[in-house]
């Protein structure tokens, strides 16, 4: 019998979710690389292009946060300003950084805007003449990121793993773990110097637990997120 005072905390919704979640789990940080000088190269999102002044500003409030989340092991691609804000942590930590061509950005050059307010799905697709075609080529890249990302879990599992990426990458990886279109990948954007987290359990359930964080930058960002894509 159970005791008149004794607390019984009510389930929650989470209790019933099926199949169950199995320990260990693995943590995952996608982590755009931070600002770049764009003025360096003439041409836009260059391999070689590096951080800029506000873009190593950045990177030490990025530093400080990430020397608090006990990183096992880094990744990078392999381009300059990926690389450039992954060394700092790998030399703090000591460890080496291993450096996937796979995580390289995704040369994406169709940036269209499409409305969501009074529009049904079907709607939406209706307005937009390219939907299919952009849709199978994400789909592609949607492929790709998962299965890099499959092969990293299956490599580090019960680990804390720092991937520093790009914006189209985690664009991706975001919008095939939602199962979302090309109008969802076309929606998002990912600030430079952000933190995405994902937790993978045993089984390989991914949660995605926070998107698109710079609570680590001590003002907002001056992104104009309608920018994205578009040369200046």
């Amino acid at each position: 019998m159970l005791k008149k005072n004794r607390k019984i905390t009510p389930p929650t919704p989470y209790e019933k979710i099926e199949p169950d979640w199995y320990k260990p789990y693995t943590q995952i940080y996608l982590i755009r690389h931070c600002e770049p000088d764009r003025h360096f190269l003439p041409t836009a999102g260059n391999p070689e292009m590096p951080l800029s002044a506000e873009g190593r500003q950045q990177l030490k409030y990025l530093l400080k946060k990430l020397k608090t989340s006990h990183i096992d092991c880094l990744y990078a691609s392999e381009y300059q300003r990926a690389l450039e804000t992954a060394q700092p942590l790998a030399r703090y930590l000591k460890k080496r950084i291993i450096v996937d061509p796979r995580l390289n950005e995704i040369d994406w050059h169709d940036w269209h805007k499409v409305k969501y307010f009074h529009m049904t799905e079907k709607t939406r697709e209706k307005k937009f003449p390219s939907y299919k075609k952009m849709d199978r080529r994400l789909d592609q890249y949607q492929d790709k990121t998962r299965r890099v990302l499959a092969d990293i879990f299956e490599h580090n599992k019960n680990k804390k793993i720092a991937i520093f990426c790009h914006g189209n990458i985690i664009r991706t990886i975001i919008t095939s773990i939602i199962n979302s279109d090309i109008i969802g990948f076309l929606s998002m954007e990912i600030y430079q110097s952000s933190i995405t987290k994902l937790t993978i359990d045993k089984s390989g359930y991914v949660k995605i637990n926070y998107l698109n964080s710079i609570s680590h930058l001590p003002h907002h960002t001056q992104e104009d997120l309608f920018l994205a894509g578009r040369k200046k």
